[in-house]
């Protein structure tokens, strides 16, 4: 089985004194339209956490970000839409650890 996508997903924990509200809508609303920019991007889906629910799971959400190949993610965080991106991180996170995850998928696109 060939992997179709490489894989960003960054685990999100919200930033102190934030409400889930304030943080999903800042995450949506500004983070994720500055995520779009991002260049040679194939499909960025945001995960909310409700932590009331899962407690143990220590983060509040997660992003995924798919590129064609390593080569077009490490060319797309190098571009200056990039930087605004991660510019508006401590706007409303406290932490992003990030992990890049090869996708092979089973079932579905």
């Amino acid at each position: 089985m060939k992997a179709t996508y490489v894989k960003r997903i960054g685990l999100l924990r919200r930033k102190a004194g934030m409400s889930d509200q304030e943080f999903l809508d800042h995450w949506l609303n500004v983070h994720a339209e500055l995520g779009r920019k991002l260049p040679k991007l194939r499909r960025y889906a945001v995960n909310f956490v409700d932590r009331t629910r899962f407690p143990q799971f220590g983060w509040d959400g997660f992003s995924e970000l798919w590129f064609d190949s390593e080569e077009d993610l490490i060319a797309s965080y190098g571009s200056a839409e990039a930087n605004e991106l991660m510019a508006d991180v401590p706007n409303f996170t406290t932490e992003i650890a990030p992990l890049v995850a090869l996708e092979f998928p089973v079932v579905g696109i």
